[in-house]
This record gives C-alpha cells, structure tokens and sequence, in this order.
C-alpha cells in the first residue's frame, strides 16, 4: 500500500510540475502575445507618424513655392505698372524717341528683377550646341561657323539658378554638302 501512495504522490508531484511548467508556459506565451500587440502597435504609429510627415512637407513644399511665386508677382507688379503707364502714353505720344526709351527702361527694370530672382540667360550665340541648354530649330549651311556651333538664337532661353528653365531654341551649323550630284 505504500508502494501505491508513494506512487500516487509521485504522480501528485508530477501533475503539479507539469501544472507548474503549464502555467509557466501560459504565461510566457501571454507576455510573448502582449510584446507582439505593442510592436504591431508600435508599427501603426511609425507608419501613421510617417504619413504625417510626407503629408506636412508636401504642404510645407507647396507653402514655400507658392510664397516664392508671390514674392516674384509682388516684385513684377511694378513693372506691369509701368508697361501701363507706357501704353497709356502712346496715345499722347509726340516723340517716338521717349516712348522707346521709356520700353527699354521698363525691359532693363524686368531684367534686373529677374536676375535678382536668379534667372539668367542661356548664353547660345557661337557655343557648342548642348541639348542639355538648347533646342535645335533649324540648321543652316556654315562655312564659317564650326560645324555644331550655334550660330542664330530663335528664343532665348533662361536659367534659374542651376535649372534650365526654357532650353534656347537655336540654328545650328551644318558642314557644306559634299557634291549634290554625288560625284567626287
């Protein structure tokens, strides 16, 4: 009969144990759970505080283009004021020799605005043609101008900076055909 409570307690023992390791278990995989919901929780914060901050530097970005575009407009207007003004004074005009002075003062007041701005022009006239800067218009026979050079600007082009802001559209040279007929 001892034999059989030794062995009941043994199997007591057992049972507590494997309770015990059980619940230790338990609790491991419910503290594993709970460390999983915070970093899935954690992961929802990351993701929506980096959707906020696109959000906000796509705003900040269009903020500061559009304050940019109003300083330009606000240093423009002055100009537009006297282009006014100089309209107005065709009309009274006596002497062509003022009105056109007064236009080239008015383009001079524009160019120094933009150059304050940081816009430039592209220089072309005699350059090697660059795509990068310019655009071919057309091409014209040379036999004086480099073959690629550009030797007439059809529009002017502008920089901003380092950004090209319209490409000069340009003539390039082109080298004299050989022989028309084909014939050497």
């Amino acid at each position: 009969m001892e034999n059989n409570l030794d062995s009941g307690k043994n199997e007591g023992n057992k049972l507590n144990e494997e309770n015990g390791e059980t619940r230790r278990l338990r609790e491991q995989a419910q503290q594993a759970q709970k460390e999983l919901e915070e970093a899935k929780d954690q992961q929802l914060r990351a993701l929506a505080d980096l959707a906020n901050l696109r959000k906000r530097i796509a705003q900040e970005r269009h903020d500061s283009w559009e304050n940019g575009a109003a300083t330009m407009v606000t240093e423009i207007l002055p100009i537009l004021d006297n282009f006014e003004r100089a309209i107005a004074a065709l009309s009274q005009a006596q002497d062509i020799k003022s009105v056109k002075e007064g236009v080239i003062m008015i383009y001079n007041q524009l160019r120094t605005t933009l150059q304050k701005s940081g816009v430039e022009p592209i220089a072309a006239i005699g350059k090697q043609f660059d795509p990068y800067f310019h655009e071919a218009a057309g091409k014209v026979i040379s036999l004086e101008a480099e073959e690629g050079s550009v030797v007439n600007e059809v529009q002017r082009g502008y920089m901003l900076k380092d950004r090209v802001l319209r490409p000069s559209r340009v003539i390039v040279a082109a080298p004299p055909e050989e022989n028309a007929t084909g014939n050497s």
